[in-house]
């Protein structure tokens, strides 16, 4: 949210965590299921009297979907809401418009949307379509246009108002998924990115292709782009399609290479026309859009009678990996929606990583670079004034102040103390959860009158890791896995172990008298 604060849920609660200190200030409780989507006000940072609202989204046997109003602050439910007994697709507050602060818009299976003031618990409108709802997203420079994406294509709607439902069922476009298509297949062996447009350009379309080949089952994610005007994003797990709406046509494809960790999700910027990443494997990455790569044709390659700018997103910084089992995988990312320049990492195992953009100066002067790739440049001006040839470096403030907008080879030359800027991820933040099972908990013996004037409230906690500990101060005891602990007396207790089994079976069980005073 925009106050700093990180809301995720966790089985039946919602945990709601500053960013700054990786410490919880608040557990919701009021749940019986598992918590599945949480999303934050948008309430502007001068109005910071306005409580933090969470909303949560709560499934019981897949069949209960119940939509509940938190109030951060006093941890108390403000309102709830629930249209029928079938979970919720997506929701969404109304963050462009200034009639309520409280409006939110849901959509309820199969095809409904409606809109709720959230304040109140009252529907205000409700609207139906004829394909199933996925998910949706607001055109973020007109905030009366709307995308459905659907199970066949993208419906867009261009009268979306808070005071009335839609009148119209919105314009449909199909989309070919890039795996079905003929082409696509090819595109490793392709040269050059304009070939690789060239054949993906036939993605959109005002009619129905054939069942072969459209899907959108495999698309994860839909969402306008916050810094470009009518462009927009599609995530499929190997590929981002960048799309122009005023053409109808792909204009960008970020693809992973064959040995390439797939995409989770995507998050756009809107201070600089960039895109944080999150991957299978737990790397965040960031990619932000060239500013000049002129792809000439080949000699065998006739001129485009009908150019369209080609939009290139270059890698430009990824965090470290997290090691993935069975049990440990990437849940979601969010980013700071102030600065744009730090992200959280949930993980399935309870763990919060905060990881924050840092951007070096590698030299004073433009270098002259013959890679395609054009270099990242630090701002001309810092709050309104120009930077001079020996300006020290701007602080990490926010995105914008870290990498200046595109320059072009004319800015390049007349600016020639602009300071080629490298970014890189560093985590600033972790918040550690629960040890997976098994793990056990057990509370030094209670306080008496013989034991009053020594008793110190400990609590020992037993977790099985790669190396096995007991959390009272931090004592390793055994290189195997525990299984339990008893304590004998208020400054000792005993902890057995038991060894993973070799080749005939057999296992190796300690037994271990530990005096906590000395370790």
């Amino acid at each position: 949210g925009w106050q700093g604060l990180i809301a995720y849920g966790c089985h039946s609660l919602v945990l709601v965590v500053d960013a700054n200190s990786a410490q919880t200030l608040q557990v919701l409780e009021r749940h019986k299921a598992s918590v599945v989507k949480v999303r934050c006000t948008c309430v502007n940072v001068g109005y910071v009297y306005f409580p933090l609202k969470v909303l949560d989204l709560k499934l019981q046997s897949l069949t209960l979907g119940k939509i509940i109003v938190w109030d951060v602050a006093t941890g108390t439910a403000r309102c709830e809401i629930q249209e029928h007994s079938k979970p919720i697709q997506d929701m969404q507050w109304l963050w462009n418009q200034d009639a309520s602060r409280d409006l939110l818009l849901a959509v309820h299976p199969p095809n409904y949307i409606v809109l709720w003031n959230a304040d109140t618990g009252t529907k205000l409108w409700k609207k139906s379509y004829a394909e199933n709802i996925l998910s949706f997203s607001f055109d973020p420079f007109e905030p009366s246009h709307l995308a459905l994406l659907t199970s066949e294509g993208i419906v867009f709607i261009s009268d979306f108002s808070p005071s009335k439902a839609p009148a119209s069922s919105g314009k449909k476009v199909y989309i070919s998924s890039p795996h079905s298509s003929p082409s696509h297949n090819k595109l490793a062996a392709a040269t050059g990115a304009k070939k690789a447009l060239d054949k993906v350009k036939i993605l959109i379309s005002n009619e129905k292709p054939s069942a072969e080949s459209v899907t959108l089952n495999d698309c994860l994610q839909l969402s306008y782009l916050p810094s470009k005007r009518n462009y927009m994003l599609l995530l499929y797990p190997r590929e981002i399609l960048i799309l122009d709406l005023e053409v109808n046509q792909t204009v960008g494809v970020i693809a992973i290479e064959r040995t390439g960790v797939p995409f989770i999700q995507v998050i756009p910027c809107f201070q600089r026309d960039g895109l944080f990443c999150l991957h299978e494997n737990g790397c965040i990455t960031l990619r932000v859009r060239r500013s000049s790569c002129s792809i000439t044709a080949t000699p065998n390659e006739e001129p485009d009678p009908d150019p369209v700018q080609e939009l290139v997103y270059d890698l430009r910084s990824q965090c470290d990996a997290i090691r993935v089992t069975k049990t440990v995988r990437p849940f979601s990312m969010v980013c700071c929606p102030v600065n744009e320049n730090s992200a959280a990492l949930i993980v399935s195992d309870g763990r919060v990583m905060i990881w924050e953009l840092k951007s070096s100066i590698s030299g004073r002067n433009v270098r002259n670079s013959s890679s395609c790739a054009s270099p990242l440049y630090s701002p001309v001006s810092f709050c309104g004034i120009p930077v001079g040839a020996f300006q020290n470096k701007l602080p990490d403030l926010s995105l914008d102040n870290m990498i200046g907008q595109g320059a072009s080879a004319g800015e390049e030359l007349r600016n020639s103390f602009l300071q080629e800027v490298h970014l890189k991820f560093l985590l600033t933040g972790l918040l550690s959860g629960l040890p997976l099972p098994p793990f056990a908990i057990r509370m030094c013996p209670p306080l008496t009158t013989k034991n009053i004037k020594q008793y110190e409230p400990i609590l020992a906690v037993v977790q099985t890791c790669s190396n096995s500990d007991i959390l009272a101060d931090v004592l390793h005891v055994f290189p195997s896995d525990h299984r339990g602990i008893e304590w004998i007396s208020l400054t000792g207790f005993i902890s057995f172990a038991t060894s993973t089994p070799n080749n005939l079976g057999l296992v190796r069980n300690e037994l271990q008298l530990v005096d906590l005073p000395t370790g």
